[in-house]
């Protein structure tokens, strides 16, 4: 039984000013179907959401809906929380915050995805719905996003489109390219494509060289046969050529012709590009002078809290030379405020001598703003300046993004900054706050590379769960006022 058809948006383009962020043919959307559009920043992936659902117009093109579409923003919307099904509030933990004036980032997305799911029958269109939840908060969602028939989100959780979608959809300059399945096997197949793609540029490349070849070899015989035969006079040679043989211009001709021919061959063969490879050389972490003992931080009997509300109590931890470290737990547990205590050596914790920390925080206020990309790295950078370039690469930013003014960088790009500025710098223990936020996913994947061939000591929060199982050697949790030690 074929199912039913709810969108048709076909010759689409779309524009800002003269930047066309869209320019494709098709795109179908089928009942039952859960769709993950994915790409860079900018790449414009809340635009074909907004389009798709009927918020905006295309500059160019056609768009029918069969469907009542239910649109959950990544930044609010304009539906006033009273409004909200009491039950639906209720299943997302968040029934007595409906009357609040003030409501955390988190609370306020709890109370957007319960609108939601109080439209039973609307098809999803959703934009980052994991902002600002936590752990527990993602995996509610993900058990609510199941009982949805049909949607199409945009996430940065890997694990959300894994659990949820059954294609997804890439935006890339403005074209759309489609794979079934989730996100890994999404990751497959882009890899699969690689690979067939470096061999017909490797098959292109061996015949090319082939041909190239065969029309100098060809050149050369022609000029060969072209010149009179040695001890031959004027007259011997005529008088061979009147026995039945060709002259030597004619075969000298017709090889000339053949190598033409082959010429022509090469110069109408489909041109086939090289693959971008990805760069790999990586900082030397020696010249960081690292140090040797076993246990670089340690934690013991430490208690904060801020007024009445205790945040430690009595609490104990470690945190080994060379691991990568997790901190997890809910909301306002006190992940960032140990970070933070740890930064300040706070009554109870004990760093050794030669452990140079480097804070990746979230404000970026190690940037300066006037500064260029590469001024920026330049001024705490211990390697070279080729390496400090291969670092800013590996990280996605551009030759181009190099000369930019910080200002001029988005919020995305600047935590990417923040990043290659501490791998280059002298810092052998790095403390990471929250980094895949402003991240597309393609930066974090890169940031997920530099962070496992990273030599150093990691201590990071993340509620990425996919970002902490490939990162992290260590785990604590952090609840009742107690760093309790998980396996990893």
């Amino acid at each position: 039984m074929s199912k039913r058809l709810l969108i048709k948006a076909e010759n689409i383009a779309h524009s800002f000013g003269e930047q066309t962020v869209l320019n494709f043919d098709r795109f179908y959307l089928y009942e039952g179907e859960k769709v993950g559009l994915v790409g860079m920043n900018g790449a414009g992936k809340t635009t074909l959401l907004k389009i798709l659902s009927g918020e905006l117009e295309p500059t160019k093109g056609f768009v029918s809906r069969d469907c009542e579409p239910f649109c959950f923003e990544q930044f609010g919307g304009s539906d006033p929380y009273y409004e909200t099904d009491f039950s639906e509030a209720g299943k997302m933990g968040v029934s007595q915050k409906l009357w609040q004036e003030n409501v955390s980032g988190g609370e306020d997305t709890r109370i957007r995805l319960a609108q939601l799911f109080s439209c039973p029958h609307a098809v999803a269109f959703l934009d980052e719905p994991t902002s600002n939840l936590d752990y527990e908060g993602v995996e509610m969602l993900k058990k609510r996003l199941k009982e949805i028939e049909t949607l199409v989100m945009i996430s940065h959780d890997r694990s959300v489109l894994n659990d949820i979608c059954d294609r997804i959809v890439e935006i890339s300059f403005g074209r759309l390219n489609c794979y079934s399945g989730n996100y890994d096997d999404y990751v497959i197949q882009k890899e699969e494509q690689f690979k067939a793609m470096q061999s017909e540029y490797e098959n292109y490349q061996a015949e090319k060289k082939r041909l190239q070849r065969v029309y100098t070899q060809k050149k050369a015989k022609a000029k060969t046969v072209e010149k009179k035969p040695r001890n031959h006079t004027s007259s011997e040679a005529k008088a061979i050529s009147l026995c039945g043989n060709r002259k030597p211009e004619d075969k000298a001709r017709g090889i000339e012709k053949s190598a033409a021919n082959v010429l022509k061959r090469i110069e109408h063969m489909e041109v086939k590009e090289k693959p971008k490879e990805e760069l790999t050389a990586r900082p030397d972490f020696r010249l960081t002078n690292p140090p040797r003992n076993p246990i670089v931080i340690r934690g013991e009997h430490i208690s904060f809290q801020y007024d009445d509300h205790i945040i430690f109590d009595d609490a104990d931890f470690i945190i080994r030379n060379g691991s990568k470290v997790a901190l997890l737990g809910g909301n306002g547990v006190g992940k960032t405020t140990l970070l933070e205590l740890i930064g300040d050596e706070y009554e109870g914790i004990h760093i050794v001598p030669g452990a140079k920390i480097g804070y990746a925080k979230q404000n970026m206020s190690q940037i300066d703003l006037e500064q260029t990309v590469l001024e920026n790295v330049r001024r705490v950078s211990i390697q070279s300046e080729s390496l400090s370039r291969t670092v800013l690469a590996r990280l996605l930013l551009s030759e181009r993004d190099m000369n930019k003014k910080a200002f001029e960088l988005s919020g995305g790009e600047r935590m990417k900054l923040s990043f290659a500025m501490l791998f280059v710098s002298d810092v052998n223990l790095l403390i990471f706050d929250e980094p895949t936020n402003y991240l597309d996913i393609p930066s974090v994947e890169a940031l997920e590379k530099m962070l496992m061939e990273y030599e150093g000591t990691l201590l990071f929060t993340s509620h990425d769960k996919v970002f902490v199982d490939r990162i992290a050697t260590d785990i604590y949790r952090i609840e009742s006022g107690k760093i309790i030690p998980v396996l990893a």
